[in-house]
């Protein structure tokens, strides 16, 4: 069986797959065994080839998941992995022994998308049976999707509090769930998640400590992100929300470095990047201290911890804290 999950909404794709996961491990291998995870975007047809091909002594099934096989750059990857799953789907008709979930973010199937080799590939996955883009969802969907998260923790929310919310984290799935969770827990006792609440609580995308944050990283502090680090754990902020506003607030330093090296000015950096004004004040300071390189090779790191975060690969405030003694 091949399931592939893509799409931009990231959150609700990535939730799919933990569901997934879990029905896995409770209705097949509750040890886990049988269940490998395989980072796509550096993976060889070979490395894949062999997870397919392993068996178990103890269970009939296996769970093998490949992660953003579409960001993979290496030469005809996309061609022979087609065929290659081509050719076991003949070899093993009726025969389901083995899961594939092929998880990925956005696929751009574009003319300036995807190339040639791997839009073979996408053509094959998007086929199978069970296939599910996750597309970014309108306001009026983020509003219930709020609606709901809160419900999960037995609390509510009101519309406007949710637009709030929205506003505050653009919104941004992730942040949302980070947001609604660290407000439920604030008072077991109160059952409705105010806007005092959230004006009190929730830092949102303009946050100050992200902004030192990367201050400090830009600088080489290595004390100050230590303890401005520190400073979002006591807060109660969780990996996942550190993360995910650092992978932003990177990628935002990505394009005003690249904007600046291309001589671009201030107010046509806004213009293009159609970021708030205060995001874009920071970020010009910001970025005039890292090059470009530099800015790759943090975001890369940020989004490989990412990718480990999600899958219980490692401890993700110790691995932080690595980063910045390397500084």
């Amino acid at each position: 069986m091949i399931i592939f999950l893509y799409g931009a909404d990231t959150f609700r794709s990535r939730r799919k797959l933990q569901e997934l996961k879990n029905k896995f491990i409770k209705e097949i291998d509750d040890n886990s065994g049988s269940l490998d995870i395989i980072d796509g975007a550096s993976a060889t047809l070979k490395e894949i080839g062999e997870k397919i091909n392993t068996g178990s002594l103890f269970v009939k099934k296996r769970l093998i998941i490949v992660e953003n096989i579409f960001k993979n750059k290496k030469d005809k990857i996309g061609s022979e992995l087609a065929s290659y799953l081509q050719k076991i789907e003949k070899e093993k008709a009726g025969d389901s022994d083995n899961i594939l979930i092929f998880w990925d973010e956005e696929i751009s199937t574009s003319p300036r998308g995807l190339k040639a080799d791997l839009k073979k590939l996408f053509t094959f996955l998007s086929k199978q049976k069970y296939v599910q883009e996750f597309t970014s969802l309108s306001d009026s969907q983020i509003l219930s999707f709020i609606k709901q998260e809160a419900n999960s923790y037995k609390k509510d929310i009101n519309a406007q509090a949710a637009s709030l919310l929205i506003t505050l984290t653009g919104g941004d799935l992730w942040l949302i769930a980070s947001e609604i969770k660290k407000l439920a827990f604030r008072d077991g006792a109160e059952k409705i998640i105010s806007i005092e609440n959230i004006k009190e609580m929730v830092a949102g995308l303009y946050s100050d400590d992200i902004f030192a944050l990367t201050d400090a990283l830009s600088s080489k502090n290595k004390s100050n992100a230590t303890r401005l680090l520190e400073e979002q754990y006591a807060a109660g902020l969780g990996d996942e929300y550190i993360i995910v506003m650092l992978i932003r607030q990177f990628k935002i330093l990505l394009q005003i470095r690249s904007a600046l090296d291309n001589n671009l000015s201030p107010s046509e950096i806004t213009s293009r990047l159609k970021l708030h004004p205060y995001v874009i004040k920071k970020g010009l300071t910001q970025a005039r201290n890292f090059q470009e390189a530099d800015l790759k090779n943090y975001l890369n790191v940020l989004i490989h911890l990412d990718f480990c975060n999600k899958n219980g690969l490692s401890n993700i405030k110790s691995e932080l804290t690595m980063l910045i003694t390397k500084l």
